[in-house]
């Protein structure tokens, strides 16, 4: 989903870092998008009212993450709420989702989620996406989020991944 942006260091927490253009806060969106476009595609087929509430929980981490940088870029002002509510509200958000899987189990089958997501080409965009997630938490433990070089870097890869992704669902 939408990439990470963490206070590190003294005197940081309040100020608006520098270089957080009207198109970088854009560029947040996309991931996002393809991020409900899957989702909603996953919600559609599995009938589970849990699975929905966790996916809506992520989804909403998301949209007020682009929401904080929209005005950063726009306002110039770190409303730190913004930023700070995805590290609860997207874990929290994944693990309904997950535990949606144990609870409706009788709802889906092992065997038909292995069989699409091991049919080209979902599989190929399914690993790149993978591939993509894995290099976020990289980025997450070794780049400063509130840098605009590595922000650029990390969204550019998390657009990319949650697009590949995304194709990996609906394909």
């Amino acid at each position: 989903m939408a990439g990470r942006m963490s206070s590190r260091g003294a005197g940081q927490g309040d100020s608006v870092p520098e270089g957080f253009t009207l198109s970088m806060a854009l560029l947040d969106c996309p991931p996002v998008a393809f991020f409900c476009v899957g989702a909603e595609y996953l919600a559609l087929r599995f009938d589970s009212t849990l699975f929905r509430v966790g996916i809506a929980l992520v989804v909403l981490a998301g949209t007020l993450k682009v929401c904080w940088k929209l005005v950063l870029a726009l306002a110039r002002r770190d409303v730190r709420f913004l930023n700070r509510q995805l590290r609860y509200l997207m874990p929290v958000g994944f693990a309904l989702a997950l535990v949606s899987l144990v609870v409706d189990s009788t709802k889906w089958t092992p065997a038909s989620v292995l069989a699409h997501v091991t049919a080209m080409p979902s599989l190929l965009f399914l690993v790149a996406g993978l591939a993509g997630m894995i290099l976020m938490g990289w980025f997450a433990h070794h780049l400063d989020g509130r840098d605009a070089k590595a922000n650029w870097r990390e969204q550019m890869v998390n657009t990319v991944s949650q697009l590949c992704i995304m194709l990996a669902i609906v394909l």
